[in-house]
């Protein structure tokens, strides 16, 4: 296998799906107003998922598949199973694969995976170093502890542990599956108000009743991945930044607090963290990457959609109705297994997209 043979039959058709399906996606949530943001989580995840099965398909049979159909544009089903197909043909001795370009080709891949492996198990040590480094008691933030457990026990979880980070780790996050802990910087904690305490800390506990940190870690997975496609990565911060919109709308369903004043909080925590990351001269790269004005306007823009969600969402109608729900399964479903082929034909050649 070449590497131009692997970039036309599956890097660039993997792109072209990613693409087709992202587009499709927005032209569903569009037409059918979907707000719910499980739902919108769910189909964000097409471009991620639907590439894995161009993986899986024999390219040369596609090829034969359209022999006979002259088109240049269609719709059908996937064939995963075709990859059983090419281990039929494999004898069960690897010397077969004593070809210099398949070895080459079989060594990039190994080490692309060992790679990513290094940068999930060091990702996840950097949030755990982090994570562990002081525990915190009832007695030593009383203050914390009350509104974690009265808002726990408003939404049905299980109260968290705390732990502080004097790092210079500003944005509170939460760490652990099972047994979760939230991590709060002590400088931050000092610059917040009350009610921006209760924002704060309610949010971290929504991310936990929504399992936020494990879709996360699967959608961190897939990214990496197909990390030369670059509609994988915008995917993925779309999941992200449905997360943080899904549990801004949990604070106003299940807190005492107004859209207004959630709004104003969520405004002024985000200064804040801006505040005392800029006087914290971390890592000049950074720093100057974060004055780029197109990234300015992206996090302003984000920002705003953000704070725009919050003020015109009805706190009776933050999640989508059982059957409608059903229904849209059903169509992510049929997204999910439904191909748009596309065949540019260049003289004798066929470039076949899928």
């Amino acid at each position: 296998m070449t590497i131009l043979y692997s970039i036309l039959n599956y890097i660039i058709v993997i792109i072209y799906d990613s693409y087709i399906a992202l587009i499709t996606v927005f032209t569903i949530l569009f037409l059918f107003r979907i707000k719910d943001s499980n739902i919108k989580i769910l189909f964000f995840f097409l471009p991620l998922i639907k590439p894995f099965l161009i993986i899986l398909e024999d390219p040369d049979l596609n090829k034969t598949y359209f022999a006979s159909r002259p088109v240049i544009f269609g719709f059908r089903l996937p064939g995963p199973h075709t990859i059983l197909k090419r281990i039929d043909n494999i004898d069960n001795s690897p010397i077969f694969y004593s070809k210099l370009n398949d070895l080459i080709f079989f060594s990039l891949i190994i080490c692309i995976f060992i790679i990513l492996i290094i940068r999930w198990i060091n990702i996840y040590l950097l949030y755990k170093r982090i994570a562990y480094e002081e525990k915190i008691s009832e007695n030593d933030l009383p203050e914390v502890y009350s509104i974690i457990n009265h808002y726990a026990k408003k939404i049905a979880i299980k109260a968290p542990d705390v732990n502080l980070t004097y790092s210079n780790f500003f944005t509170p996050f939460v760490i652990g599956i099972k047994r979760t802990t939230v991590v709060l910087s002590p400088r931050l904690i000092d610059h917040l108000t009350e009610t921006e305490m209760e924002t704060i800390i309610q949010h971290e506990l929504n991310h936990i009743k929504r399992k936020d940190n494990l879709i996360s870690w699967i959608a961190l997975i897939f990214r990496d991945l197909l990390f030369f496609n670059p509609i994988a990565h915008i995917a993925y911060h779309l999941i992200k930044f449905e997360q943080e919109k899904a549990c801004d709308k949990l604070i106003l369903k299940s807190s005492n607090l107004g859209a207004n004043e959630i709004a104003q909080n969520i405004i002024s925590i985000i200064l804040k963290i801006k505040e005392l990351k800029n006087s914290q001269k971390i890592n000049y790269l950074l720093a100057q990457n974060s004055s780029f004005t197109l990234l300015k306007m992206i996090n302003f823009k984000l920002i705003s959609l953000r704070i725009k969600s919050i003020i015109s969402s009805n706190p009776k109608r933050i999640h989508m109705k059982p059957f409608l729900k059903i229904l849209t399964y059903i169509l992510f479903g049929l997204l999910l297994f439904i191909q748009i082929v596309l065949i540019i034909k260049i003289n004798n050649n066929i470039v076949f997209l899928r």
